[in-house]
């Protein structure tokens, strides 16, 4: 994480392209029937697996997003996770979209 009231040296400039935001929603295998069968360990490891999943294809849509736009950044990234019971799990995120150009 990097904050700063300036550009380091390296960038020239930054141009703000607007918002992205993405949503997936999933269902949570803590709900599923065969979790009856299956134990503690085993389920949370097959949570933990989907999350990781579903945060890597959030940040996918994400970029395809912001590449389509024509920048190559983004700025004030935030994923949030909901966990919605018997509803599934849902994944947010939001930010900047940026076109931020380094000098040589």
């Amino acid at each position: 994480v990097c904050a700063s009231t300036s550009l380091p040296c390296t960038y020239s400039s930054v141009k703000l392209l607007g918002f992205v935001e993405e949503l997936v929603i999933n269902d949570d295998p803590e709900y599923q029937w065969i979790d009856n069968i299956r134990s503690k360990r085993k389920s949370n490891e097959e949570r933990q697996s989907l999350l990781q999943k579903l945060s890597c294809e959030l940040q996918r849509r994400v970029g395809v997003k912001v590449l389509d736009a024509g920048a190559n950044a983004v700025l004030g990234y935030r994923q949030c996770l909901d966990l919605e019971g018997e509803s599934g799990i849902v994944l947010r995120c939001i930010g900047t979209m940026a076109q931020i150009d380094v000098t040589a």
